[in-house]
């Protein structure tokens, strides 16, 4: 009993200390907010600040249920475990929230970019933006993620350049991005529906939120070809950027726009270019971004086998998805073909239970099924299950089942 006391306290006590600063971010972020009316709908609203570990949450309105308790100005509690926390949106105590794992980051530009990036998502469906979050699996082969860089390289040099003198650069850029989808037309539709998610969500936060965004951008952009990949987080870079070349050429082009928009079209539209033919790569580094892609094309390569292997010649447990809420980091997936996206982290909760993968990685199919690898045998009885890297929790009523040597299943039979 003294132990619980002392643990409620201590609780007690950082919820108390914490508080004066979440109240200074919830204005920070208001403040930020109003700079320029980017949407039709106001961008600030409902917001929860919330501990992943202990679910202490702050948040700057009440919850229908009265679990959050007003505290100077703010409103302070414990969030209920069957809600999954990430940087995301959710339906939650009568409202639709925005919510941002605790403790936020601590520079104020990225801390408000955050925060704007994901109000951007709890207002989309009433702005006629649906939630889409396809994956552009072109973008993790060579010519896919040679033709973005420099797609990239050839947006930031008309960048440079003011507005008047542009047309070159970007008629370069449109002419790269046909590439891709001369070369991919199966998966280049993703790219826009994508960038009418992501890349505005992110265009919403950096611009709001960063008072000067050209460094960041030509930051992002130098440093792209570092990033692990490029199928799902492509979008946090050309919608930033795509958004601050029509921003600077029709300062209210967001209150025109709708789901079916595309960058290449509004760019073509407000800047009288189209695509030019066969630009010349060395411009824009050419030489450099492909030496570098097809020494990493040797190692991805590899990387597809080992997965492949991993998940057709050993063991697995698959799971069919039925209501799923999923927690991932968009800038490590990887693309695994046919057989789905190998998600090296994340979190599902479903009807089944609760699975939880912090390293060796889940495949997931067309949002359909989840699959992650088996070493060893599996106790059917149990009702939380181990594997190398991963962690489910049954719900009542769903067991385990082995179908053959190679897969395990789980039914509620």
């Amino acid at each position: 009993m003294k132990k619980l006391l002392i643990c409620l306290l201590f609780f007690a006590g950082t919820a108390v200390a914490q508080v004066p600063l979440a109240a200074s971010y919830f204005k920070e972020v208001a403040a930020a907010a109003q700079k320029q009316q980017l949407w039709k709908v106001p961008l600030y609203g409902p917001m929860l600040f919330v501990d992943q570990q202990s679910r202490l949450t702050y948040a700057n309105m009440p919850d229908s249920a009265g679990i959050l308790k007003s505290d100077s100005g703010i409103y302070v509690g414990s969030l209920p475990k069957d809600v999954m926390v990430a940087n995301t949106s959710i339906q939650w105590g009568g409202r639709s929230w925005s919510v941002l794992l605790w403790p936020l980051p601590e520079g104020r530009n990225e801390r408000v970019n955050l925060l704007l990036h994901e109000s951007f998502h709890r207002i989309q469906e009433q702005i006629g933006f649906p939630a889409k979050s396809p994956t552009a699996d072109h973008l993790s082969t060579m010519e896919g993620r040679i033709y973005f860089f420099l797609e990239l390289q050839a947006l930031k040099t008309a960048l440079q350049k003011p507005v008047n003198r542009r047309q070159t650069d970007l008629a370069n850029a449109l002419a790269f991005r046909q590439n891709r989808e001369r070369l991919f037309p199966k998966a280049f539709a993703n790219e826009r529906m994508l960038e009418m998610n992501e890349g505005l969500a992110e265009y919403t936060g950096a611009s709001l939120g960063r008072s000067d965004l050209r460094p960041h951008l030509y930051a992002q952009i130098d440093t792209a070809a570092n990033r692990k990949s490029l199928i799902r987080s492509f979008a946090y870079l050309t919608g930033p950027i795509y958004g601050l070349l029509l921003q600077e050429k029709a300062r209210h082009w967001t209150q025109q726009i709708d789901s079916n928009a595309d960058f290449p079209d509004l760019i073509s539209r407000y800047y009288q270019v189209k695509a030019s033919n066969a630009p010349d790569e060395s411009i824009y580094n050419g030489t450099v971004i492909r030496s570098s892609e097809q020494h990493k094309e040797t190692i991805r390569l590899e990387t597809v086998a080992a997965y492949t292997e991993t998940f057709t010649q050993r063991p697995v447990l698959r799971i069919t998805l039925v209501k799923m809420s999923v927690i991932f980091n968009p800038n490590t997936l990887f693309d695994l073909g046919t057989y789905g996206t190998i998600y090296p982290t994340g979190e599902v909760k479903d009807n089944w239970g609760h699975l939880k993968v912090n390293k060796g990685g889940m495949l997931l199919k067309d949002w359909h099924i989840v699959s992650v690898s088996v070493s060893g045998q599996l106790d059917l009885a149990a009702r939380s299950l181990e594997g190398d890297g991963w962690v489910l929790d049954l719900a009542d009523g769903w067991h385990l089942v082995k179908n053959d040597d190679l897969h395990y299943t789980l039914s509620s039979n």
